[in-house]
């Protein structure tokens, strides 16, 4: 029988590349994005790509009826869609900040909400949450962002235990930084010139943004979802990520809280502030 996956955020980047890697596989494909059509035949093979709004509840309900009048539920919900913001936090307007958890987290609740009973109820299926490395390891300029990825990553894991009786596995897989439109599309919060934190937080976000450009290619996290969906009995979290970035990972437990913070300041080029 053809399994059916259900992508958010499947326009580009991540999304896009697992769209495309769960179709060759033989899963028919639902992408999702704010821009795709509201309307339309939905491909008994391949990607369709439908119009959906993770921040909108009256959208996430449209789809799930558009999807079950097509009889094409999913099985397999892939929770990719998010973005994050930047800047110092001083700087960060509440409503910045309220629409990074309202895509990042409350947006992975919405789908969930709306597509779990159908899996409950067939006793079946799986949900693979796209995290992030910076839910374990906050970085300075881009606290929400981490923030809204730890907070998703907890839910995750409590959403795993509660459907466990169901038969339904839920993973979470954690991106360090990998080539895509990611860096591009960060919305900076702040662009006061005067700002006292601006020479930090530039020189932050240049080291950042190079580092997502020079990473390796986002097909290893689509990847990664392929295997973790084929797998009997998949771990909670996965990370995918570097060996520089695993290092990092394991120095933040080795260290103390005063020299890891010094180790990271040192790496974004913020050395004034541990003179």
């Amino acid at each position: 029988m053809t399994r059916t996956a259900l992508i958010t955020g499947a326009s580009s980047g991540i999304g896009k590349l697992t769209a495309e890697t769960l179709a060759n596989a033989g899963y028919r494909v639902i992408g999702t994005s704010r821009n795709a059509a509201t309307d339309g035949e939905i491909s008994v093979q391949g990607i369709s790509m439908c119009q959906l709004d993770v921040c909108d509840d009256t959208s996430v309900a449209t789809l799930k009826t558009r999807l079950e009048k097509a009889g094409s539920m999913p099985d397999l919900l892939v929770l990719n869609a998010g973005f994050g913001i930047s800047g110092p936090i001083e700087e960060t307007p509440v409503a910045n900040a309220i629409e990074q958890f309202d895509t990042n987290v409350i947006g992975v609740h919405r789908v969930v909400r709306q597509f779990l009973p159908a899996l409950r109820i067939k006793k079946r299926g799986r949900i693979i949450v796209i995290g992030s490395m910076l839910g374990r390891l906050a970085l300075p300029f881009q606290a929400f962002y981490a923030a809204s990825k730890s907070a998703v990553a907890s839910y995750t894991e409590g959403l795993r235990m509660e459907v466990q009786p169901f038969g339904i596995k839920v993973s979470l897989i954690e991106p360090g930084d990998h080539q895509s439109d990611f860096g591009a599309n960060r919305q900076q919060t702040s662009s006061e010139s005067q700002s006292p934190y601006q020479p930090d937080c530039e020189r932050a976000l240049a080291i950042m943004d190079e580092n997502e450009r020079t990473g390796p290619s986002s097909q290893r996290v689509a990847d990664m979802v392929l295997s973790v969906a084929k797998q009997p009995e998949p771990k909670v979290r996965y990370l995918c990520i570097q060996s520089s970035e695993r290092n990092i990972l394991w120095l933040k437990k080795l260290f103390s809280h005063a020299r890891f913070e010094r180790f990271v300041c040192k790496e974004l080029g913020l050395t004034n502030i541990y003179n």
